[in-house]
């Protein structure tokens, strides 16, 4: 089969006779139709392997719709033909074939194409990240890239009142009034605070970047005993200084949008499986090119004119997102 493979720091092995994986007792043979980049994990893999350890432990290429060509001995024989989602791969989806556990797995609507089915990875990460949203609280998230905007549709359905979303991108933006946000401001992490006007009483703040910069913004304009969420993975800077005093005079709480174990997996599979059927997620607006495989070089470069790809106190290469850009998906 034809794979790509990250071999060193900003290196792909590209193979064209690739041995099929082998799915395990408890995993399932996928037909990858189509693998969506992740700006954050893809992005920091590619650029930091070998100098960062945890970049080394990841799957690059993980967000995959396909086929289900073949089963494990543990695995129910209706999941063979099935089109799917996939959480989490055990093989990289830049490939004509992944292998992936059981509980990864969610079944893809034939409404829903391969390409856009395959952003379904996030719906999890959403599900998680927005849990402690409750009825009538009023959201902030900051960053409007997918997960930011898989997270703002997440918390409307939750009950948000009021949801408002930062972005550098007045393009992103527009995206993120169409699907819901009911304020939008255009601001540097950084320069949040000059917006309290819009941003008061805000009961959640969820970081969908995952800087310095966002995290102490949620922190700053969060109420007291207020919740801030991490969703936005902090691959590049992975220590982040906050001010804990602040953190203890206002009471806050704390968590992540990653499950722990595998009885949290399947939860939250369970309710994307069942956002998806009902056909409640927008996926079309966050698909913007489709390639193919021998193009993922080029879907690389285009992504990487990112500024949240450089530590953010050293010289960022590039004022902000990459421009009308949002998913990619990579297609075998």
């Amino acid at each position: 089969m034809r794979r790509f493979e990250l071999v060193a720091r900003r290196k792909l092995d590209f193979n064209a006779c690739a041995a099929v994986p082998s799915p395990a007792e408890d995993e399932v043979l996928v037909q990858v139709k189509a693998c969506t980049i992740c700006g954050r994990s893809d992005l920091t893999y590619y650029h930091y392997l070998g100098e960062r350890d945890h970049c080394g432990k990841g799957c690059f290429g993980h967000e995959i719709a396909g086929t289900v060509v073949e089963v494990g001995r543990q695995v129910g024989r209706g999941w063979l033909g099935e089109r799917v989602f996939i959480r989490t791969p055990r093989t990289t989806g830049y490939a004509e074939y992944a292998a992936a556990r059981e509980v990864a797995l969610g079944r893809l609507p034939a409404a829903i194409p391969f390409e856009q089915g395959a952003i379904l990875q996030l719906l999890p990460l959403a599900i998680n990240a927005t849990r402690g949203v409750r009825l009538g609280d009023r959201v902030l998230i900051v960053g409007q890239g997918p997960v930011g905007l898989m997270a703002l549709q997440v918390a409307r359905l939750r009950g948000a009142s009021h949801i408002i979303v930062a972005d550098l991108d007045d393009w992103r933006l527009k995206r993120s009034t169409a699907l819901g946000a009911d304020d939008t401001i255009k601001a540097p992490a950084a320069d949040l605070a000059a917006w309290a006007d819009v941003v008061a009483e805000i009961d959640v703040a969820i970081d969908a970047v995952g800087t310095p910069s966002t995290l102490n913004s949620c922190v700053n304009l969060v109420r007291h005993h207020g919740l801030v969420v991490m969703l936005g993975t902090h691959h590049v800077d992975t220590r982040v200084t906050v001010d804990l005093v602040q953190w203890e005079h206002k009471g806050l709480r704390v968590h992540s949008s990653a499950e722990a174990t595998d009885e949290e997996r399947r939860a939250a599979m369970r309710q994307a499986q069942r956002l998806v059927d009902a056909g409640r997620i927008r996926l079309p607006d966050m698909l913007t090119h489709v390639m193919p495989l021998e193009e993922l070089p080029k879907a690389i470069a285009k992504l990487s004119e990112s500024s949240v790809l450089d530590p953010e106190k050293g010289p960022a290469r590039y004022p902000g997102p990459p421009p009308e850009t949002l998913k990619v998906a990579i297609c075998p």
